[in-house]
């Protein structure tokens, strides 16, 4: 079981690999995924990810939008020296832009990734034509993570079950993917469980997100630094951005509370707050999916010239 555990990591290190590339910028080293063609959209991914997350950018590509996937400081191949504070993580992705002679982008910052998207809007005004927070931190976040959890997301035993699970067993996953991540009532979650089971699309997502996660130990130097930088948040420059600003979140987010998308539209000028009414963390499995992705092109087609 362990040579079984050990080269199926290995296949998912080799892939990943061969779908991304590393640069050296005056920054540091960054590693990216680039997939389509410009205009393009700076994906600044959630925590704890790489660019194995430009996934989640194929809408857009098939909107006509490129995107650019860098894994931030610490995860994958950039390493954390490239970018401890978000600051320095804006930087390293305005200095990626540079190297590969790329002038503006949109921003798509998720999750983990929000205070990185909202330095990079504030710091580099010229370079973001426009800012897209997605579930994203926007205040200081203390997530209690018990030990428990964290000896089952680091243990790769644990880790090769779920990607056994979610081809054999997809329910069992599912529905404790949905558990975890939002505040909906047990019947809520089973309604939507069911939900994901009878999409193709949907069951392809969180098989792809949980299937082929990296090994945990190519994240856990980001992870731990995002953790510290996450606690020493005091105040983000969001009334500080000037390009045009959407902010998505799900009313049950069971990660990152709603308050922070209320927090963001209200600092940032003139932002926009899209509401997605039962919405959890993974707003593509969510109610009202197909609106928040329609809602996200729109917004781009209007602020990004073709």
């Amino acid at each position: 079981m362990a040579f079984g555990i050990n080269t199926r990591q290995a296949q998912i290190v080799e892939e990943l690999n061969a779908a991304s590339e590393v640069v050296e910028t005056p920054r540091g080293a960054v590693e990216f995924a680039r997939r389509g063609e410009p205009p393009y959209v700076l994906i600044l991914h959630g925590t704890p990810q790489g660019h194995n997350a430009s996934f989640i950018g194929e809408p857009l590509e098939a909107a006509g939008f490129g995107a650019i996937t860098p894994s931030r400081p610490g995860y994958l191949r950039t390493p954390l020296n490239t970018g401890r504070t978000f600051a320095e993580q804006a930087d390293a992705a305005a200095a990626l832009l540079d190297t590969l002679g790329i002038d503006q982008v949109a921003v798509y910052a998720l999750s983990g990734g929000g205070p990185s998207g909202i330095e990079f809007a504030a710091r580099h005004p010229d370079r973001a034509q426009a800012l897209i927070l997605e579930v994203a931190i926007s205040q200081t976040y203390r997530p209690d993570i018990s030990p428990l959890t964290m000896s089952l997301v680091t243990n790769p035993f644990i880790t090769w079950i779920q990607s056994e699970l979610i081809k054999r067993f997809p329910r069992v996953v599912i529905s404790q993917l949905v558990k975890i991540e939002s505040t909906l009532s047990a019947a809520q979650r089973t309604r939507v469980t069911n939900e994901i089971l009878a999409s193709p699309e949907k069951l392809g997502y969180v098989q792809r997100f949980v299937g082929e996660a990296p090994p945990f130990h190519l994240l856990r130097a980001g992870f731990d630094n995002d953790m510290a930088q996450f606690r020493a948040i005091e105040r983000l420059p969001l009334d500080q951005i000037r390009c045009p600003t959407l902010v998505l979140h799900g009313t049950h987010d069971g990660d990152v509370p709603f308050a922070h998308a209320e927090a963001a539209a209200d600092t940032i000028p003139n932002a926009e707050l899209h509401r997605v009414e039962h919405g959890w963390h993974l707003l593509a499995l969510s109610d009202g999916a197909e609106d928040y992705e329609r809602v996200k092109i729109e917004f781009l087609r209007r602020h990004i010239p073709a």
